[in-house]
């Protein structure tokens, strides 16, 4: 039942970079910019989502968003902010914050001793998604999430790519290479994995229907055929529940319709088609189970904003 997830995690198309492993002796503060200013910072395309990491080897810290009440982040915790938002990295009370393009460049001040008190060893990086609006796993993500990677909590594969990747990063290459990059998407996917396999703590959305037996089996049908002719009668009576009754759970559950769903997965597929081929839109409609042409393209603007030629030819 895990293929919707699965779908969803391998369209994000996650890669990463790792910018800084040091150890920080108090007090001392970071400041990263909004996901914009680190794309350039960065020379990112437009195409690519920037989402900044933070995992606590040692010590703790207090990460701020600007309104928003602080989260402390502990020992073996990493904190992933989806939202993109601006926020501060701090412990104790600096003078002044180093900002990421002193990272960047090698020009913040000597961040302490590794064997100081009360010295917190930081490995920070960003994974980096394909843009993908109506991604479903995407806009199930809340702006800050904080998953363990270590203890009884953790997830065990969790836990080993926190390793490996930390091991990998410390090394000569300082994560430049391949391995490097492969672990941070390994990283990035089990932390989302881990968070939604936390359980009954998510609001009504997709993550928890995932979790819902009933919605997760509707869900798998979706996606095994996003073009087949579905209705809710038909998914129903796969699921084996009553259409009005199937119909007020799947709403319930995931805070949508199921028709609505359907749409914005079949459009959600329709971006890739666009981007990643030169196939018709004629076809491509075909594929997604539009009789005409012109059916689909009414869809895909209303959800979209902009007709599918035009998206494939700014997307690209």
């Amino acid at each position: 039942m895990d293929k919707p997830f699965e779908d969803a995690l391998a369209d994000l198309r996650i890669s990463g970079s790792a910018l800084l492993h040091r150890c920080y002796a108090p007090p001392w503060a970071i400041d990263l910019p909004e996901q914009a200013q680190i794309k350039a910072l960065l020379k990112l395309d437009r195409s690519k989502r920037v989402v900044p990491f933070h995992l606590v080897r040692k010590g703790e810290f207090s990460l701020q968003m600007e309104q928003d009440a602080p989260v402390t982040v502990r020992t073996h915790e990493v904190v992933i902010c989806p939202g993109g938002a601006a926020h501060r990295m701090t412990f104790g009370s600096p003078d002044q914050a180093v900002t990421l393009e002193q990272v960047i460049s090698g020009s913040e001040p000597a961040p302490g001793a590794p064997d100081a008190p009360d010295t917190t060893e930081l490995l920070c990086g960003v994974f980096m998604l394909q843009a993908a609006p109506l991604n479903p796993l995407w806009s199930a993500l809340p702006p800050v999430l904080t998953v363990a990677t270590a203890g009884p909590q953790a997830d065990p594969m969790l836990a080993l790519a926190a390793d490996m990747l930390t091991l990998e990063l410390s090394r000569p290459s300082r994560g430049e290479g391949f391995t490097a990059s492969r672990l941070l998407e390994i990283f990035c996917a089990e932390a989302i994995r881990a968070y939604w396999r936390r359980g009954g703590n998510h609001p009504p959305g997709w993550f928890r229907g995932l979790n819902d037996p009933k919605i997760a089996q509707a869900l798998w049908f979706i996606h095994a055929e996003a073009g087949a002719p579905w209705s809710v009668a038909k998914l129903a009576d796969a699921v084996a529940l009553s259409p009005s009754r199937f119909a007020a759970r799947f709403r319930e559950t995931m805070n949508e319709a199921v028709m609505t769903y359907i749409t914005r997965w079949r459009m959600n597929l329709a971006c890739r088609m666009l981007i990643d081929s030169n196939v018709s839109i004629a076809e491509i409609a075909h594929r997604l189970g539009y009789e005409a042409a012109p059916s689909f393209t009414r869809t895909f603007k209303a959800e979209l904003g902009h007709a599918p030629g035009y998206w494939r030819t700014t997307q690209r």
